[in-house]
């Protein structure tokens, strides 16, 4: 008997399926949604794996968001795992233990590996899969994903001292200098997504369906560029969060810190937001270093895997790897 179901890589064209199939899952999502997310993103690759049913068209997809990582002296692929879906009643489909796994498998070969072309890990935040792909895909944890919070007070955050030497203004995109601020950082990073203007623009500047504040320091006499920081408001964590999403500086610029992190606090006051988070992996200096700003630590129900196709163990990933809320498709 033929089996009615093929598994096979994204072909131009399944952007309706995929659609449809994603939103009888997850929250509606639009076309341009899916083409700036998925087709349109700074590697120019579209990684997904579907299963095409010969009479009901797509009902199930792998999927992972492609982007390029510094990896110690290398750049490499990563990819981050999103939208991963397979229709109710297709679940069982094939062997055991299952059409999810599968499909998982299936993009693992073509897309996991040490080549040029191929991701040298994958990671993600499974809150639904991760019994499964503990079991069957490799998933491996790096770490639980504690959030660094500050409450704003019933008045606001207290007026933050800064240097009159820096100044903090909102762009509406990021411009080459960050390439430069880019470069001069990473030599500093043993793993960490690449943060030049192209990626940040693509996940910020042009985002559909979400909103975000871009910002930078600057020297106020020459104009060089310190640091940046991006914005937002969600419903994550905590209502009405204020969330610094994204960071570059360097760690000792204590003076560029200070600037964006009371930009932060204006913002948070000005949105009426009932706190103002941020996150950093707990060995970065940036976890102890805005708690001495005065944010505490808060435990979530997130926690962050990794599955590595490369020579690098999990201890690797638990050391050296800079990243924030950015990373993630949750904020």
């Amino acid at each position: 008997m033929t089996d009615p179901i093929t598994i096979r890589p994204y072909r131009p064209g399944d952007e309706e399926g995929l659609l449809a199939g994603h939103n009888r899952i997850f929250p509606r999502r639009s076309l341009a949604h899916w083409q700036w997310k998925f087709r349109d993103n700074p590697t120019g690759l579209v990684h997904t794996m579907v299963a095409e049913h010969a009479t009901e068209g797509i009902v199930g997809a792998y999927v992972t968001i492609p982007a390029r990582v510094r990896m110690e002296t290398a750049t490499r692929l990563c990819g981050q795992c999103v939208d991963l879906w397979v229709l109710p009643e297709h679940r069982r489909h094939g062997p055991r233990p299952g059409l999810f796994v599968n499909l998982a498998l299936a993009h693992y070969e073509l897309w996991g590996g040490q080549d040029a072309d191929q991701n040298a890990f994958h990671y993600g935040w499974p809150i639904a899969t991760w019994r499964i792909g503990q079991r069957y895909l490799r998933y491996e944890m790096v770490r639980d994903w504690d959030f660094l919070f500050r409450e704003r007070p019933a008045g606001g955050f207290p007026v933050r001292p800064t240097s009159a030497e820096l100044e903090v203004r909102r762009v509406a995109r990021f411009g080459a200098e960050v390439d430069a601020l880019w470069a001069a950082q990473e030599r500093s990073l043993a793993l960490a997504l690449v943060r030049d203007s192209r990626y940040l623009n693509w996940r910020f500047a042009d985002a559909q369906d979400a909103h975000y504040e871009l910002y930078e320091c600057r020297e106020r006499g020459s104009g060089r560029l310190r640091g940046i920081a991006v914005v937002a408001l969600r419903d994550l964590l905590f209502p009405r969060t204020c969330f610094l999403v994204d960071w570059l500086l360097p760690a000792d610029d204590l003076d560029a810190t200070m600037a964006l992190v009371a930009t932060a606090e204006q913002r948070a006051d000005a949105l009426q937001a009932g706190v103002l988070a941020t996150l950093f992996q707990h060995r970065d200096p940036r976890f102890l270093g805005f708690q001495r700003l005065g944010f505490l630590v808060y435990g979530s129900v997130y926690f962050q895997v990794v599955i590595p196709f490369d020579q690098h163990d999990t201890h690797f990933y638990k050391e050296h790897w800079y990243h924030t809320l950015g990373d993630s498709d949750l904020v």
